[in-house]
């Protein structure tokens, strides 16, 4: 059975894979997180290669076979060039997808955390530099939204306990 969806996803992270393919990590409202599989995006004609960029904000049509997904269609909607124009904020970032990408169960909408991650883009945009305070801000939201903890942690608190759920070692933040 073929079915095809179309929603607004997070690109939170892609890998290449032989030939032109690529499997990317979207968080949906809707879906929630799901692994996708983009058959010759890699393609120097492909017109979804530039949307399928980390921390992209996209509509995409996916179409559902054998409990898989493939990328069908994409559009942009927005890039977040200010966090990309910028090292430090693209840490920032970095550290948060992949505590997000981890922590989050396949296919269960997660409406909450993807306002989170929504609004820590935004906050994260607009901010005039990048700083640890505003990412240990979201983490604790998240992960209480997640029901792991009920009170704040500080950040070298909310690494050790994302590392012990994760059961990996964070990336170092170097700001």
């Amino acid at each position: 059975m073929i079915r095809s969806l179309k929603t607004e996803a997070i690109v939170l992270r892609k890998k290449d894979l032989l030939n032109r393919d690529v499997l990317i990590s979207f968080f949906s409202q809707d879906l929630g997180r799901l692994t996708v599989f983009a058959k010759g995006v890699k393609k120097i004609t492909s017109r979804r290669l530039p949307h399928v960029q980390t921390a992209n904000l996209i509509n995409c049509v996916l179409y559902k076979k054998d409990e898989r997904f493939f990328l069908q269609e994409t559009s942009l909607v927005s890039g977040f060039s200010q966090i990309k124009n910028n090292q430090e904020k693209m840490q920032v970032l970095y550290q948060l997808f992949f505590a997000v990408e981890r922590l989050l169960p396949d296919h269960q909408p997660e409406t909450t955390v993807y306002r989170l991650v929504m609004k820590f883009l935004i906050e994260l945009s607009n901010s005039e530099r990048a700083e640890e305070t505003l990412l240990t801000k979201y983490l604790n939201k998240i992960l209480k939204a997640l029901g792991y903890f009920n009170e704040d942690k500080s950040f070298p608190e909310l690494i050790h306990a994302i590392q012990e759920i994760i059961h990996e070692k964070m990336p170092e933040l170097h700001l």
